[in-house]
């Protein structure tokens, strides 16, 4: 698991492929690909809380569709559709899953402690995601990581996608999906934006990708968060 030192009370980590039950092309922390054994899963991500010292029968995470729809985290409630989670609860696990897309966390550094997760691929980042999920949290002093994604060694796009961007963020077709995420924060007023220039498809040993595996069945990796009790 990789670790970022929020500004505040917060847990939080990033996962990687290594040290959950799956196996096959799932092996071995999936968190959250459908054709993996239920139970299997179940456990990765009891085992992911426990990294944290978080209690996974509280942990809230969405079914995710590319929208910039934000829920309050409902402890160890069934998932919803959307793209984001916040809680100011102390203890209260949010999951934000993917392999290339961008997982987010933002946190509050001023008032009452809140957190929140945001999966943000290139459609979420155009449908306001990120805006979003700031605003859920009240619009507040705060700042915020861009975890491991597909980094822009790898991001090959067409014009549907980079036009949609500011124009220097797309090189001979690749697109940095990093720095896309980080202005996308910073518009919506959070600062500092620390990025941890992972690229999920180069490092096979390290992390599952959606472009490295193609159609075939992958497992997901993701962020966990939460307020410290």
């Amino acid at each position: 698991m990789i670790s970022w030192a929020a500004p505040g009370p917060y847990r939080v980590g990033f996962t990687t492929r290594s040290g959950g039950v799956s196996s096959g092309v799932y092996s071995s922390l999936n968190l959250g690909a459908s054709g993996d054994e239920p139970d299997a899963v179940a456990e990765n991500r009891r085992l992911a809380c426990a990294r944290l010292g978080l209690d996974h029968e509280l942990l809230a995470v969405n079914v995710q569709r590319h929208t910039a729809t934000v829920h309050r985290a409902s402890p160890g409630g069934a998932p919803r559709v959307g793209d984001a989670l916040w809680t100011d609860e102390p203890g209260v696990p949010l999951l934000a899953l993917g392999a290339d897309c961008a997982p987010i966390v933002i946190v509050t550094t001023s008032g009452r402690p809140a957190v929140a997760v945001v999966h943000a691929g290139w459609r979420g980042l155009v449908a306001g995601v990120v805006e979003a999920a700031v605003a859920a949290l009240g619009g507040r002093a705060s700042a915020a990581v861009v975890g491991p994604a597909i980094g822009p060694c790898c991001y090959e796009v067409g014009d549907d996608v980079s036009s949609r961007f500011d124009t220097d963020l797309t090189r001979a077709g690749m697109f940095d999906l990093w720095e896309a995420a980080a202005r996308a924060l910073q518009r919506a007023g959070v600062g500092p934006v620390e990025q941890l220039g992972r690229c999920t498809r180069c490092e096979s040993d390290r992390f599952f990708s959606h472009r490295r595996s193609g159609s075939a069945y992958h497992g997901l990796q993701g962020v966990l968060a939460a307020v410290e009790q």
